[in-house]
C-alpha cells in the first residue's frame, strides 16, 4: 500500500521512506513530515513575533495531516477523448464587456484527433549518483536555454541539469544564511536574466541567484496582509503570490477571498491581479484547533505567458480569466455531474491515516485529536487542477472517486489517495471552447509548459520521483 509519512526529527530510517512520497505545495499537502521553520525575524511591530509564531504553528498542523489532497497526477500515454466531432455546439454571449462562453458536453474532436503524448526524457534514479536522486521535488523551472532547474525541499537545494538530463550544479543548501534555504522553500523560478527566484516561507524572504547560482541579495516576506500559500512569476518578471488571511492579531483575515497579488523587488505588494474565492477546507482551524474539511471547495489557478490570470472555484466548472491588469474578460463554464464522497472512501480515507499514525509512532492521543478535527465534504471537487498548455489551450484535470478507480480495476482495488486526480484532462482552446480530452502519462503532474512540452514530476509504483519532459503532438500540427 502507498502511503505518506511522518518524520521525526532525526529519525533517518524515516527521511529515507519520505524520499519516496510524493508532496503538493501550498495549502494542499501531500507529503506528511514535521518541519522545523526559521526563527522569526526580528521586527518593530508589536505582533510580529506573535504572527510568525502561529504562522509556522500553521504550517506545522497542516504538516501533521496525512492525507495527500487533490493534485496532479495524470495517466496513460495514448489519447483519450469523448465521442464528438463537428462544430462547435456550445455558445458566446457578451455582458458588459466580459465574454461567457458556455460549452457543450460534446466535444470538437472527433475519434483520432485528440492531441497525443511522448516521453522525451527522464532524470532519476532509485540509487547510484546523489545528483540524480530525488527527496522531494516540489516544483521546477526551465530557462530559456533549456536548463532544467529542480527544486528538492527535502535537500534544501536547486539542482540544475541541462536540456539532455546531465546534471549541472547544486545551488542553495541548508541554513538561513546567505543564499541557504529553510525546509519551507518549494518554488523555484528563473527570471528573465536567466537567474533564480526562490520564495522561502521559513527563512521568512525571497532570495535571489545570479544566472550561475550565485546569492545576489533577498527581500522580506511580509505576513501582514496574509500568508503566500502559492507563487507564481509570469514571463514579464512579476512576481506574484496567492494570499490565504488567519484571523490572528496584526494579520488580515482577508474574509473577501485570497487576492493573487504582486511584489516589488522589496516585498511591498504594488498590485492585485485576482481574487479568489474563498477556500473552505480550513475554515474553523485556529491556533488551538485544528479543522479540515478534506475535498471541501477551494480556489485553483494559473497564470497564462502574458500574466492573464485562469481561476476558479473547483466545486464548479466555471472559469473566470482575467486580463493582466486584472480586469474579468472571459467566463468558461461546462455542466460536470458532481461525484459523491461515500461512505467507503472516508472509511477507507481514515483508515489509512489510523494505520500511518500507528506505524510511524505517533501517540494515539495526539492522532486522536488530529482526526477528530478531519471532515468530509459531501461531493468530491468538480475537477482539479488548472493548466494553461500548449497554444494557449487551457487545460482542466479531472476528478476520479475511489469507485472511479475500483470499478476501472474490475476488482477490489488499491486504495491511493494520491491518485484522486483523474489521468484525464480536458483542452479548451484560447477561446475556452471544449476541444476534447487528453492523457499523460501515469503518474505524472505537470508542472512547467514550454511551447509544446511538458515539464513535471513523475512517481514509479514506489513513489521515488523524477523529473520528465513530454512533447505534446497536436493533431494535424
Amino acid at each position: 500500500m502507498r502511503t505518506t509519512f511522518w518524520q521525526r526529527e532525526g529519525d533517518w530510517d524515516g527521511q529515507e521512506r519520505a524520499r519516496r512520497a510524493n508532496l503538493d505545495t501550498g495549502l494542499k499537502i501531500r507529503t506528511l513530515r514535521t518541519v522545523e521553520l526559521g526563527e522569526p525575524p526580528d521586527s518593530q511591530d508589536p505582533h510580529g513575533r506573535k504572527r510568525a509564531t502561529i504562522v509556522n504553528h500553521f504550517w506545522r498542523r497542516l504538516a501533521d495531516l496525512p492525507f495527500p489532497a487533490l493534485l496532479m497526477v495524470p495517466a496513460i500515454l495514448l489519447q483519450a477523448c469523448d465521442r464528438g466531432g463537428g462544430p462547435w455546439q456550445g455558445s458566446v454571449t457578451d455582458s458588459a464587456g466580459v465574454t461567457l462562453v458556455r460549452n457543450p458536453a460534446t466535444p470538437v474532436w472527433a475519434s483520432g484527433e485528440a492531441w497525443t503524448v511522448t516521453e522525451e526524457l527522464r532524470i532519476g534514479t532509485v540509487a547510484g549518483q546523489p545528483e540524480y536522486q530525488f527527496g522531494q521535488i516540489t516544483f521546477l523551472d526551465v530557462a530559456h536555454d533549456g536548463t532544467i532547474y529542480v527544486m528538492d525541499m527535502q535537500a534544501r537545494e536547486v539542482r540544475a541539469y541541462d536540456p539532455e538530463g546531465t546534471y549541472l550544479r547544486t545551488i542553495g543548501g541548508p541554513g538561513s544564511g546567505p543564499g541557504e534555504l529553510s525546509q519551507q522553500a518549494p518554488f523555484v523560478f528563473v527570471d528573465r536574466e536567466g537567474g533564480l527566484v526562490v520564495p522561502d516561507m521559513g527563512n521568512q524572504r525571497v532570495s535571489r541567484y545570479g544566472p550561475g547560482g550565485e546569492p545576489a541579495g533577498s527581500f522580506p516576506i511580509q505576513m501582514q496582509s496574509g500568508v503566500p500559500t502559492r507563487w507564481m512569476l509570469d514571463r514579464s518578471g512579476r512576481l506574484m503570490a496567492q494570499l490565504r488571511g488567519l484571523d490572528i492579531p496584526g494579520m488580515s483575515a482577508l474574509s473577501e477571498g485570497d487576492p493573487i497579488v504582486v511584489y516589488d523587488t522589496t516585498g511591498a505588494v504594488t498590485d492585485t491581479v485576482a481574487i479568489l474565492p474563498k477556500g473552505q477546507m480550513l475554515e474553523g482551524m485556529t491556533e488551538e484547533r485544528l479543522s479540515i474539511t478534506l475535498f471541501a471547495p477551494e480556489p485553483v489557478w494559473d497564470l497564462a505567458p502574458d500574466g492573464s490570470a485562469v481561476y476558479a472555484m473547483n466545486d464548479r466548472y466555471r472559469i473566470l480569466v482575467n486580463d493582466p491588469g486584472g480586469s474579468l474578460r472571459r467566463i468558461i463554464t461546462r455542466e460536470v455531474p458532481r461525484k459523491s464522497v461515500e461512505e467507503a472512501d472516508r472509511n477507507a480515507i481514515l483508515r489509512l491515516m489510523r494505520e500511518q499514525y500507528e506505524q510511524f509512532g505517533v501517540p494515539p492521543a495526539q492522532a486522536e485529536q488530529i482526526m477528530a478535527g478531519i471532515g468530509f465534504a459531501p461531493y468530491y471537487p468538480a475537477f482539479a487542477q488548472l493548466l494553461v498548455g500548449p497554444g494557449e489551450t487551457l487545460w482542466v484535470q479531472r476528478i476520479r472517486s475511489a469507485r472511479d478507480m475500483a470499478d476501472a480495476a474490475g476488482e477490489l482495488a488499491e486504495f491511493d489517495p494520491q491518485d484522486l486526480a483523474s489521468p484525464e484532462w480536458e483542452i479548451l482552446d484560447a477561446e475556452g471552447r471544449y476541444l476534447g480530452v487528453v492523457a499523460l502519462p501515469d503518474r505524472f503532474n505537470p508542472v512547467a509548459v514550454r511551447g509544446d512540452d511538458l515539464y513535471g514530476v513523475w512517481r514509479d509504483e514506489l513513489d521515488v520521483q523524477y523529473v520528465m519532459r513530454v512533447r505534446v503532438h497536436r493533431a494535424g500540427g
